[in-house]
């Protein structure tokens, strides 16, 4: 693939977990109530893995391996999603622990499988 993602856009893929936390409250508990401080940890950890996803779509040599690594980060947002929430209530070190590992982890396995099953 001759265009590279910036590594910017991880900025961008980060602002996605904090909406999503939103969404996640809305829906259990009927109101977005929790500190600034809980949003921005949702914000760091998002950004790496936000990191991740460009690391391996930089990586990608062909179209079929570049999908693969968005479906794999399309799969892992839900256990990166519960693994922070789980996490946050351990602190910031589960925050990033429970929620980036998975969600890393995932992509990765996404691109491997890209990279085997695809032809150059």
């Amino acid at each position: 693939m001759d265009q590279k993602p910036s590594f910017l856009w991880a900025l961008a893929v980060g602002l996605l977990f904090p909406i999503l936390q939103v969404v996640t409250l809305l829906i259990g508990f009927g109101q977005p109530d929790a500190p600034f401080g809980t949003y921005l940890m949702f914000f760091l950890a998002g950004s790496l893995n936000g990191l991740g996803l460009i690391y391996f779509l930089r990586r990608s040599e062909t179209r079929g391996v570049f999908r693969a690594v968005l479906i794999a980060f399309v799969i892992s947002l839900p256990f990166a999603m519960f693994g922070m929430i789980v996490g946050g209530m351990i602190g910031a070190v589960g925050v990033f622990l429970l929620g980036v590992s998975p969600c890393v982890f995932i992509t990765g396995v996404g691109y491997f499988l890209g990279r085997a099953f695809t032809k150059k």
